[in-house]
């Protein structure tokens, strides 16, 4: 039974098989810069670091690392303390 099962998969796979990948560019909308201060989405505040297409690397407060996280599900905290921070100079 598993070999038939196999076949029939095999044949579902070969039979839609994927194109050529379509790559998007980053989004018009992306407002992450290095040195603005945002909100991650567990509600800690945090710096992003660099931007990479749609990720910003952030390091919340609390953390040693930096986390890779996308521009849309993170907000800005206003007001921004530019004086405070020396990221990405």
């Amino acid at each position: 039974m598993n070999d038939v099962i196999a076949a029939y998969m095999l044949a579902t796979a070969s039979a839609f098989a994927p194109g050529e990948m379509a790559h998007r560019g980053p989004a018009a909308d992306n407002w992450c810069t290095p040195g603005y201060k945002v909100m991650v989405p567990d509600g800690r505040e945090g710096r992003v670091t660099s931007v990479e297409g749609e990720i910003c690397r952030i390091i919340a407060d609390g953390e040693a690392y930096a986390t890779l996280i996308p521009h849309f599900i993170v907000e800005p905290v206003y007001p921004q303390d530019f004086q405070a921070s020396s990221v990405g100079h």
